[in-house]
């Protein structure tokens, strides 16, 4: 089989070799500022609850504790085999849900939480009786009666089938695995070993049909990684057949996450253009098995919510993934977690726990930084989004909705979009941007364009070499 871009030429991969962002929010957190403290943090709390109609919210909440670490990880986590650790930790935990109790109560509101996800690290670390006063201790500000969608991420060298029983008698309805990877030789090159049947013994038919929703997670970047076993891995995930796919790019950044250089101690990463085969290989394998796309790294079933919500174009992006919709707002508990506080106000925890716990002591919410939008973030964060989750956007629906002439306010963007329309990466036709199956592989990039806090200036100098074109 050959995939789109080994059709295309070396030229597009070299010329696109440009980095950027994956958008889970716009501006990325880089251009967040740390002056963003506990005062802003309740501004935002109120313009959600106070300025709009009681709007659906989701509820994420932190464990950020693994019992090993895997070399891949870019996430939030610390490694322990002290379970007095996290104990003590919830002890924080749950302080920081009673300030949001008693704020909630201060302003005499009642938040109108539709979706509650436990993630991490590894949230199946915490033992039984962990999790249920964690769950009684979340239900004094949620309640559990009222959500469409309850959650929780899955390490399936922890659990048997007699915790999947506990978590749906609990109420968890989704279930979240991270696969990663089911060659055994990438295992090992990440630190993770799982086989398949480690998976498909805690997904029986009589455990399965307690779940509405299954979702693996999936990288394409790893050590070791070859078109062939990208292709075994997906082959045995179809046969699996999970509801959701997230198949992401392992992020690789040895700065802040050192512990990645272990996975270069014998192994040779996959290069930009290996990555992009890859992906493109295992995007495919997921579109001949009927799996819809649902945004540039996102797949799930037709019958699946997501999907749908692709059909009427209500999908939406997040820090956790691509979700249905009905939801735009979110509110995270615990360290490094994030937040969408209303149209105006991204925040995030701190990630240090000593700090986490002596801001929490203080009775003040543990804020690292944050960002309030201003208009054109907003309208910014709209097109990005958009262009990201449905690879569509109608420009006289974005002229109409803030009262703009989109030529004129994206001016300086015409000449990037007409290098992407010259090489086949988008299509404009009647003020309709679309990105073309090829230009999907590159999506991020084109959502770079509109991206204000990345200039046109960082692109290569001899990117440009065509006319403008007109939207």
């Amino acid at each position: 089989m050959n995939s789109i871009l080994l059709d295309s030429n070396q030229y597009l991969l070299n010329k696109y070799d440009i980095y950027a962002f994956d958008y889970i929010e716009y501006p990325h957190k880089s251009f967040w500022s740390e002056k963003f403290g506990d005062k802003d943090y309740r501004e935002g709390l109120k313009s959600l609850f106070l300025s709009e109609k009681n709007p659906p919210v989701v509820l994420y909440v932190h464990i950020p504790f693994c019992p090993q670490m895997c070399w891949f990880c870019v996430c939030h986590f610390n490694i322990t085999h002290n379970y007095d650790r996290i104990k003590d930790y919830l002890t924080y935990l749950h302080s920081e849900i009673d300030m949001i109790r008693t704020f909630l109560n201060e302003h005499d509101i009642t938040p109108n939480f539709k979706e509650c996800h436990l993630g991490g690290g590894s949230p199946t670390y915490l033992e039984e009786k962990e999790f249920l006063e964690l769950k009684a201790k979340l239900q004094t500000i949620c309640s559990f009666d009222n959500l469409d969608e309850f959650t929780i991420e899955i390490d399936p060298r922890r659990v048997d089938q007699r915790r999947m029983h506990f978590y749906h008698e609990q109420g968890i309805d989704r279930i979240s695995f991270g696969v990663q990877d089911f060659d055994l030789e990438v295992q090992k090159s990440i630190n993770r070993i799982q086989p398949p049947h480690l998976i498909k013994n805690l997904l029986t038919p009589d455990i399965r049909k307690h779940f509405k929703s299954v979702n693996f997670d999936l990288l394409v970047g790893l050590p070791k990684q070859t078109r062939e076993s990208v292709r075994r891995t997906i082959d045995q995930v179809i046969d699996i057949g999970p509801d959701r796919i997230a198949l992401s790019f392992m992020h690789y950044s040895p700065k802040y996450a050192p512990h990645q250089k272990m996975m270069k101690k014998n192994d040779k990463l996959p290069d930009f253009r290996e990555r992009k085969v890859l992906h493109e290989e295992a995007v495919q394998a997921l579109v001949r098995s009927d799996y819809v796309r649902t945004g540039f790294e996102h797949f799930a079933k037709p019958t699946d919510d997501v999907a749908k919500a692709v059909k009427t174009k209500t999908v939406q992006y997040n820090s956790l993934g691509a979700t249905s919709g009905r939801c735009s707002y979110l509110i995270g508990l615990g360290e490094s977690s994030y937040g969408r506080i209303g149209e105006r106000h991204y925040s995030q925890h701190l990630y240090e726990e000593g700090a986490y716990k002596e801001r929490v002591s203080k009775g003040e919410f543990p804020i690292y930084r944050g960002h309030k939008l201003t208009q054109d973030d907003v309208i910014r964060r709209d097109v990005i989004h958009t262009l990201r989750s449905i690879f569509t956007l109608n420009c006289r629906d974005i002229e109409a909705r803030y009262r703009i002439v989109f030529n004129d306010y994206f001016k300086d963007e015409e000449p990037i979009l007409d290098e992407f329309l010259r090489d086949g990466m988008i299509e404009i036709t009647d003020g309709v941007l679309i990105i073309t199956e090829l230009g999907k592989n590159f999506s991020n990039l084109v959502c770079r364009i509109f991206d204000r806090y990345c200039r046109t200036d960082q692109f290569p100098d001899d990117f440009f070499d065509a006319p403008t074109v007109a939207l």
